[in-house]
C-alpha cells in the first residue's frame, strides 16, 4: 500500500457572532481537515491544529512540504514517516507551527492505519478503558448565561464543568462562586485562567478558588518563554495546595522535559492537534503516568469539527492515567453534517465505537458544505 495525496483543507461555519476562551477569539467554528489517500482506495482524517483561521500558515506547510515527501511511502510506518516529517522541518522550525502540520497527517495516517487493520485506533494504542467522564467547557460570556448554561449541562449528565476565568481577580472568583452555588458541591469545577496573571495575582487567585473547592487551575500566569512558563508555575505550585494543569501550547514531548522531572503541573494537557499527533501526544501521556501525573488532553473549543474531539477520545482510552475528555460546549460543523457519525455524551460520558479508525467519516458533501475562505 503506498500514499497517494495529503491534502490540507479549511472546512467550518463562519459564527454570528465571535466565540472567545481567554485571550483566543474565533469568527469560524471550524478547523484544518488532513485527508490522506491510497492506491488500495483507503483514506485516512485528521485535523491540524486548534482553528481552520490559521490554515493560511498551516495548510501550506501540509499541502506543499510535507506532502511530497509522503506521496509514494507506506501509511503502515507512523513511526518512521513521523520522524522524517520533523527532521524535513528543523531548518525552519521544529517547534512552531510546522508540529501543527505534523500532528494533523500524523492523526490521518492513524485513522488510515486503523482502517487497514479494521481496528479502532484506541485498541491499536492499547485500550486501557471503553468510555471517559466527559466536562462541559462554556466560552466567556456574562456571568448569568455562564451558570445557565451550567445549570442545564448538569441536567444533560455531566459531572465537570470547565470554566474560563477573566484577567479581574473579583469577577473570576464572583463566577465560580455563582455556577458553584447554581450546580451544587457534587460537580467537578475546573478553572482555566489562559495566562491572565503575573505569579502573585495568581497566588491571590488560587487561593480564594481552593476554598469554593475547585478540581484545578490551569496556566494563570502570563509566560514568555518556556523557562518564565515552568519558573513561574512550579514557583506557585509550592505555595497552593490547589492542583495546576497546564502544556496544551507544548509541542512535541521534548518541551515536557522540565516541566514533568520538576512536576511543574498535576494535570499535564498535550493537543493531538498541535504537539505531533496521537503519536507524540501518547508518548507525552505515558512519560505523565511515570511521574503519577494525571493526563488530560486539550481539545480545542475553537474547533468543532469532531474530528480532533475523535483523535483526542482515541488517545484517552488508551491513557490509564486520563480520566476527563474536553467537550466544546457549542457545537459546530461537526454536529451539523460535516460529519455522518460524531461523538455524542451520554449520561455524562463519550464512548468510542467499534468504528475502525477515530471513527468518523466526513459526508460526502462536507468539502463543498463548508468551504472557508480564511485569508
Amino acid at each position: 500500500m503506498r500514499i497517494t495525496g495529503v491534502s490540507a483543507t479549511p472546512l467550518g461555519s463562519p459564527l454570528e457572532e465571535e466565540l472567545r476562551w481567554g485571550a483566543m477569539a474565533v469568527h469560524v467554528k471550524g478547523g484544518i481537515v488532513v485527508r490522506i489517500t491510497t492506491d488500495e482506495g483507503l483514506e485516512g482524517v485528521g485535523e491540524a491544529g486548534f482553528s481552520a483561521e490559521y490554515f493560511p500558515t498551516v495548510g501550506p506547510i501540509i499541502n506543499s512540504q510535507l506532502a511530497p515527501m509522503l506521496i509514494g511511502k507506506d501509511p503502515r510506518d507512523i513511526g518512521a514517516l513521523w520522524q522524517q516529517m520533523l527532521d524535513a522541518t528543523h531548518m525552519w522550525g521544529r517547534r512552531g507551527i510546522e508540529t501543527y502540520a505534523i500532528s494533523g497527517v500524523d492523526i490521518a495516517l492513524w485513522d488510515l492505519l486503523g482502517k487497514i487493520a479494521n481496528q479502532p485506533v484506541y485498541r491499536l494504542l492499547g485500550a486501557s478503558k471503553p468510555r471517559v467522564r466527559a466536562y462541559f467547557a462554556p466560552s466567556l460570556k456574562p456571568t448569568a448565561e455562564i451558570v445557565e448554561e451550567c445549570r442545564k449541562a448538569v441536567a444533560d449528565g455531566f459531572s465537570a464543568i470547565k470554566l474560563r476565568a477573566t484577567e479581574e481577580l473579583g469577577q473570576a472568583v464572583e463566577l465560580v462562586g455563582s455556577v458553584r452555588d447554581a450546580v451544587g458541591p457534587d460537580v467537578d469545577l475546573m478553572v482555566d485562567a489562559n495566562m491572565s496573571y503575573d505569579r502573585r495575582g495568581a497566588l491571590r487567585l488560587a487561593r480564594e478558588l481552593e476554598a469554593l473547592d475547585v478540581a484545578w487551575l490551569e496556566e494563570p500566569i502570563l509566560s514568555r518563554s518556556l523557562t518564565q512558563y515552568v519558573d513561574d508555575h512550579s514557583w506557585l505550585a509550592d505555595r497552593v495546595a490547589l492542583r495546576l494543569a497546564g502544556g496544551e501550547s507544548l509541542l512535541t514531548r521534548f518541551e515536557y522535559i522540565d516541566l514533568l522531572t520538576r512536576r511543574t503541573f498535576d494535570v499535564v494537557q498535550p493537543d493531538c492537534t498541535s504537539v505531533g499527533g496521537i503519536s507524540e501526544a501518547k508518548r507525552v501521556a505515558d512519560l505523565a503516568s511515570t511521574w503519577n501525573l494525571t493526563c488530560v488532553p486539550h481539545i480545542a473549543c475553537s474547533s468543532g469539527t469532531g474530528i480532533a474531539l475523535a483523535a483526542g477520545l482515541h488517545l484517552i482510552l488508551a491513557c490509564e492515567n486520563a480520566p476527563l475528555i474536553e467537550v466544546d460546549a457549542y457545537g459546530g460543523p461537526g454536529w451539523d453534517g460535516l460529519l455522518q457519525n460524531p461523538l455524542k455524551v451520554r449520561d455524562g460520558y463519550v464512548t468510542a465505537s467499534d468504528a475502525p479508525g477515530i471513527g468518523v467519516d466526513l459526508s460526502p458533501d462536507a468539502y463543498q458544505r463548508f468551504a472557508v475562505t480564511t485569508a
